[in-house]
């Protein structure tokens, strides 16, 4: 109907002169209209189905065997289960912008404790001194007890094990990056790790980090190792814990699970010098690294310790320098030193 009527109008129009009129069909034309309204489908052969298949295969094989080439050269270049890594520090307060971090970012540390003269010849108490040390034997930092005053050298002598003393970290530069104070104990030594900051009158001021306390024990050696979380309300949390037997060498801090995620081992120096001076060295582990290929110390935690949990595991090591492996604590004396031991 569409088409009959385009040519009754067509008919119907009267043309100029010379100019002659286009005879349309109504056969072609309909054609063109279904051409223009339609488009060509062709049928996939079996044959095209089975290649399509085969390209897929192809390409499954192909990325299965680049995964697995990326596999066997990430184990060739993976000499241990776990990796140095400094694991987040939440709620903590010491950053990469601190003095201590350049110290505490190390996953061992080696530590080793000064010589003393008079000490080693009278039995005089002086202070103790410490040189930081990564596991390449570089310098980063020392340690140094405050010898302020005649009081505090005196007390040295007749305190001993129930002394007080200030200990400040410093960094290679000489810059001071962490004070670890412990005041006077009956019984239980008690040490807090300070981060020392400044006010705005340009004065000296200390944030507490955590803070380390022995826990008595007949023979065992123990400690609770706790990170403060809230300073408003003083609110702790204990991270670890070491329970060392009778003249242990080695102290391991566990985790609640049990885990070893620390340690604080103290190396044998030699005889001489272990008799008759308080000279030391020691490890610190911090990262579960730093226990390959390693025995004896259990379960070890993959999850490492934090930049605030490593500052207080670096007080607890004075601490336990000084309990049990100080002249004082051992009750000895210089060669020439005279009366009671303690």
């Amino acid at each position: 109907m569409f088409v009959r009527n385009v040519h009754r109008q067509l008919a119907a129009v009267r043309c100029p002169p010379g100019v002659r009129l286009l005879q349309i069909s109504a056969a072609s034309s309909a054609r063109r209209i279904i051409s223009n309204r339609t488009r060509l489908t062709k049928e996939i052969s079996p044959e095209e189905v089975r290649q399509f298949q085969q390209q897929q295969q192809q390409q499954q094989q192909q990325q299965q065997q680049q995964q697995q080439q990326y596999d066997n050269a990430y184990q060739q270049h993976t000499y241990s289960p776990y990796s140095f890594t400094l694991p987040k520090n939440t709620n903590g307060i010491i950053t990469p912008k601190d003095p201590i971090y350049d110290i505490l970012k190390e996953p061992t540390l080696v530590i080793e404790r000064q010589i003393e003269f008079m000490n080693l010849f009278i039995g005089f108490e002086q202070a103790n001194k410490y040189v930081i040390m990564n596991t390449q034997g570089e310098r980063i930092g020392h340690m140094e007890e405050k010898d302020v005053g005649l009081f505090k050298i005196l007390g040295r002598q007749f305190f001993r094990l129930h002394r007080p003393f200030t200990i400040d970290v410093f960094d290679r530069y000489g810059q001071l990056a962490l004070t670890i104070k412990r005041p006077f104990s009956f019984i239980n030594s008690h040490i807090k790790a300070l981060l020392p900051g400044y006010d705005v009158d340009d004065k000296t001021m200390y944030e507490v980090v955590g803070e380390s306390v022995q826990s008595w024990h007949l023979w065992r050696r123990r400690y609770n190792l706790f990170k403060l979380e809230d300073e408003n309300t003083e609110e702790y949390n204990q991270f670890g814990a070491v329970d060392a037997p009778f003249l242990s060498f080695d102290f391991p801090i566990r985790n609640e699970q049990g885990e070893v995620v620390a340690s604080v081992d103290r190396n044998w120096v030699g005889l001489g010098r272990e008799l008759f001076t308080d000279t030391g060295v020691y490890v610190l582990r911090f990262d579960p690294a730093s226990f390959a290929g390693l025995s004896g110390y259990g379960e070890i935690s993959t999850q490492g310790v934090t930049l605030d949990q490593r500052a207080v595991i670096l007080s607890c090591f004075t601490s336990i320098d000084f309990d049990y492996f100080s002249r004082h604590s051992r009750t000895g004396g210089g060669f020439f030193s005279f009366g009671s031991y303690e």
